[in-house]
């Protein structure tokens, strides 16, 4: 059983990775590596978040960081340093079928479960939920989805990885929200 969802993550993994142009390449490198485009969308969503919070915002800040850091944790500590399953680009029978957009294939060795999906649907799922669902912050989840098939598409992760880190993240996200909307009822009660 598990060689035929490895199999058909393989197969999924290939067409996806070989969906590719130049435009592209330079589209997914930056969803996958500018590290000031997550810091960018933090800031604006924090600053939405003040409207409804006020002085609170730092407790949206404190919680927003305990998704992000819960999650990134959970998907190194505990998935890819006890799985250990390769990345695609990382596994000598796929080198020479992967598209890496002009990169090598340089970070951490194993794969399950992608950090970046994990940790952008972590925060996604929270501010979703901060900002009271407004329709806009469904492009939030449109966010996310682009940073998890841009790993797909530099050969880093399997669809797999890739669902298993977007759930882990969504739940993670959500328990940051639960525990935020149990400490601010307590303080509101306490006012």
């Amino acid at each position: 059983m598990i060689e035929f969802l490895n199999n058909i993550d393989t197969n999924l993994f290939l067409y996806l990775n070989g969906l590719h142009n130049p435009f592209m390449d330079k589209v997914m490198l930056i969803l996958s590596y500018n590290k000031w485009l997550m810091g960018l969308l933090i800031i604006i969503l924090l600053g939405l978040s003040y409207k409804t919070y006020k002085k609170k915002v730092i407790l949206v800040f404190l919680f927003a960081g305990l998704s992000f850091g819960l999650s990134d944790s959970i998907s190194t500590k505990v998935f890819k340093d006890q799985i250990k399953r390769l990345r695609p680009c990382k596994q000598d029978a796929l080198a020479s079928k992967v598209h890496l957009a002009g990169k090598k294939c340089w970070g951490g060795k194993y794969g399950f479960v992608s950090s970046h999906a994990s940790n952008s649907f972590a925060i996604s799922i929270f501010f979703f939920l901060i900002l009271g669902r407004l329709k806009w912050a469904y492009a939030l989840f449109v966010y996310s989805f682009l940073v998890s098939y841009s790993r797909i598409y530099l050969a880093k992760h399997f669809p797999g990885d890739i669902l298993f880190g977007a759930l882990l993240g969504l739940l993670c996200g959500y328990l940051g929200f639960v525990l935020f909307e149990k400490l601010t009822n307590r303080l509101s009660q306490r006012s």
